[in-house]
């Protein structure tokens, strides 16, 4: 445990030293700020602690719209951009320089002169890196579950959720970095080639999803009616060719998507249902597929989550095994 706690304060002192880990941890802070700022009154919403206000009779203190507006608002905005794409690239950004300077010449002496062996340097340095993400989004987290009980009234602990999906999504990212900065000693080359990683995975993703709705369903996105049996065939064997890279490449968009699917409103419905149930009301918008459901719930959590894991673990050994014949 002491040397643990050793090589995570060095870790810490070199994220603490960057301008950059003070700068997301005040942007994690601002953006929960900003949530919180969002309110109801009796003539409608209210945002900025009402420096802005906007009448409506169905977003009015107390209503049911209110509270789906205001969730909602957390999972497609905060969720769907904050937490899924802005924090991850800042934490990857931050937490990207960890091996490559401690594997510098000269940099690495005085850990491995102790009596640690390399593979468990290694995991401590991992492990580092994982919790300077948890501090960003368990605080913001925290400041979220707190708006949510001042704003409509109720306390939400599967708001928590967060925590350990956001925590998932970066490790399936940052094991990417780890082996490509051990590899090339680059900071830039890591951080870039994980970006590009990352929206491969999404490709990935997209394609698994369109061949589905083409092939397995027979619906044609182009005249939105039904295709011939001849024709859905060759998509189906596209989305069997499609769904291979799918199953291999961790699911980052699907992971973070678990969020919604496991926040549960007050009166006991998961959050999805929720806004499927108000969409087909008319009053989320109109145009929603009639299969929304099924999207969101095609994929089971132990595929997406365990497949994910498969990978990062395989990644891991990769990067475990340069670094420990790697000469500093």
């Amino acid at each position: 445990m002491r040397a643990f706690l050793a090589v995570l304060g060095d870790s810490f002192r070199l994220l603490k030293a960057r301008a950059l880990f003070w700068i997301s941890l005040v942007i994690s802070v601002i953006a929960a700020v900003v949530y919180l700022s969002i309110g109801f009154d009796e003539k409608g919403m209210t945002v900025m602690f009402g420096a802005w206000s906007f009448e409506s009779d169905m977003v009015k203190k107390g209503s049911e719209g209110a509270e789906l507006v205001y969730l909602g608002i957390y999972t497609k905005f905060i969720v769907g951009w904050w937490l899924s794409w802005i924090a991850i690239v800042i934490a990857l950004i931050s937490c990207a320089p960890i091996f490559p300077e401690f594997m510098a010449e000269g940099s690495a002496g005085v850990a491995l002169s102790k009596p640690l062996s390399r593979l468990r340097l290694f995991l401590y340095k991992y492990v580092g890196a994982l919790l300077f993400m948890g501090i960003q989004a368990t605080l913001f987290a925290v400041i979220v579950f707190f708006a949510i009980k001042l704003r409509i009234g109720h306390w939400m602990p599967s708001v928590l959720w967060s925590v350990p999906i956001l925590l998932l999504v970066f490790s399936y990212l940052y094991a990417v970095t780890v082996l490509i900065g051990i590899r090339t000693r680059s900071v830039m080359a890591a951080v870039l080639l994980t970006i590009l990683f990352w929206f491969t995975c999404f490709l990935a993703q997209l394609g698994e999803q369109m061949t589905h709705s083409i092939g397995v369903r027979g619906e044609n996105p182009f005249t939105l009616g039904k295709m011939e049996q001849a024709e859905q065939q060759k998509w189906k064997t596209a989305h069997d060719i499609a769904r291979l890279p799918y199953l291999l490449l961790p699911k980052t968009a699907e992971t973070t998507a678990l969020i919604e699917r496991w926040m549960v409103m007050p009166d006991g419905k998961a959050l999805d249902d929720a806004t499927i149930k108000a969409a087909r009301k008319g009053s989320m918008g109109e145009g929603l597929s009639e299969h929304a459901e099924e999207d969101l719930k095609r994929n089971p959590s132990w595929l997406v989550i365990g497949s994910s894991l498969g990978f990062e673990v395989f990644i891991l050994g990769i990067a475990a095994w340069m670094f420990c014949r790697r000469d500093f």
